[in-house]
């Protein structure tokens, strides 16, 4: 089974750096350096996206006083530091908020995470994932959620700290855990589409995993919810960091007990039993498979394969 898409490997997070407060002054001293700018957590590419080229703007230090953006003054943090050196990303929206005049100033175009990601680089993609839900986070949690003052950056952007010192509380990045599940009956394979799909678009089933349940009460609930199925030994496989805006998808597969399907008509359209063997010709007959960067391609193809 290879590396799954987001899937960092070989990043140091260097958190002793990260708790300095003189990292960025650190960082920016190194030849090595390299610098990723964003807007509102999306990454910015070297071509706009109706030129169908897909490239990261990647800028070492030297570049940075020549831009027509002052980006001292945008949100910095720190990814970590890989086999190529140290990586900083940096979102401009702060600094200039209107997404097209950014792009003026810049050139290139902020590329929408689901449509220009694919093209990229696993390491690269991993890294523009990382920053996005970083990003994401802070734009969400601008305020303390116990007093309601504003919260500082701290340590390199992985800690809010709430400006009120009589209150003085952290936070720290919230992970949204989620189960994705590939139900198997025999030879047979469940997928489903949900509303929200690409068009033409079947997927197996996937879920928020609850307060106070295990993963894998969490798989057997979902499937039942969703289509009235019930399952036995849920198996974990593999898990995918999923920056829409900040989950982890923990993957699972698990066998039928029943098969008789009783779509929820809310959250899944209609749900089918597949042999194995048809899979692959699904597009053929008009049906799209999950696109081949998600764990969902993944467990497809691993399970088709009988890999798992």
């Amino acid at each position: 089974m290879h590396r799954l898409f987001y899937e960092s490997v070989d990043l140091d997070r260097d958190a002793v750096l990260r708790k300095r407060d003189d990292w960025q002054q650190v960082l920016l001293a190194e030849e090595s350096l390299r610098i990723l700018i964003c807007h509102a957590g999306d990454p910015l590419f070297a071509w706009p996206e109706d030129m169908d080229a897909h490239e990261l703007v990647v800028l070492g230090a030297p570049a940075v006083p020549h831009l027509d953006v002052d980006l001292h003054a945008g949100q910095w943090i720190y990814l970590g530091r890989d086999e190529g050196g140290p990586v900083i990303a940096v979102d401009i929206a702060p600094v200039v908020a209107d997404r097209e005049e950014a792009v003026r100033k810049l050139g290139g175009g902020f590329g929408d995470m689901r449509t220009r990601m694919a093209n990229l680089s696993v390491d690269e993609a991993a890294l523009a994932a990382q920053a996005r839900a970083i990003f994401n986070w802070h734009q969400g949690h601008q305020f303390c959620g116990a007093c309601g003052h504003p919260n500082l950056v701290a340590e390199a952007g992985y800690r809010l700290q709430c400006s009120n010192p009589d209150c003085g509380k952290s936070h720290f990045p919230r992970t949204d855990p989620a189960v994705i599940m590939l139900i198997h009956h025999q030879d047979h394979v469940l997928l489903a589409r949900s509303p929200q799909f690409l068009p033409g678009m079947v997927s197996v089933l996937a879920g928020f995993v609850e307060p106070g349940e295990t993963l894998e009460q969490a798989v057997a609930r979902e499937v039942f919810e969703e289509v009235g199925v019930r399952i036995k030994r849920p198996q974990y496989v593999a898990s995918q960091p999923w920056p829409f805006p900040g989950s982890l998808m923990l993957g699972f597969v698990a066998e039928a007990e029943t098969t008789d399907l009783v779509p929820d008509n809310e959250e899944i359209e209609f749900a089918m039993w597949v042999h194995r063997d048809d899979v692959p010709n699904l597009p053929e007959k008009g049906i799209n498979l999950p696109r081949p960067i998600s764990i969902a391609r993944f467990l497809l193809e691993n399970w088709c394969a009988g890999h798992i």
